[in-house]
């Protein structure tokens, strides 16, 4: 098997994110659909795509646009970024500390900001993260 080099993983806090999205970016939000149903992103184009089914449904997300993916706290995303570059996306960008921090920063959210603590998912299965 070829070893292939990435270059380091572009991100965004949250606040230089939303600026990104306001501009036409796509947010794909890599978290499960219970974390997803309790609490989710706001504002903005949001495509859903489980780290859990990524790999089978990455071709979804288009390729000539920007793309920022988030999870709970950046952890899961940072690995789907990954992935993508090595598919050969090259408009992708992690957003550093995800949710959690969208949540902290005040920006909209659907269901309820409690599900989601700073230190955590707040999907409550303590596995996800």
């Amino acid at each position: 098997m070829t070893q292939v080099d990435l270059p380091e993983a572009r991100d965004a806090c949250p606040t230089t994110a939303q600026k990104r999205l306001a501009e036409g970016a796509l947010l794909v939000d890599v978290r499960e659909a219970d974390e997803v149903a309790a609490c989710g992103f706001a504002g903005c184009a949001v495509m859903t795509i489980p780290l859990s089914q990524f790999e089978a449904r990455f071709a979804e997300i288009p390729r000539d646009r920007e793309v920022i993916l988030a999870c709970a706290t950046g952890d899961r995303s940072l690995k789907a970024t990954y992935f993508l570059m090595y598919q050969g996306y090259a408009k992708v960008t992690n957003m550093k500390h995800g949710l959690a921090r969208w949540v902290a920063r005040g920006f909209p959210v659907t269901g309820s900001a409690t599900a989601v603590s700073a230190g955590g998912c707040g999907c409550g299965s303590g596995t996800c993260c």
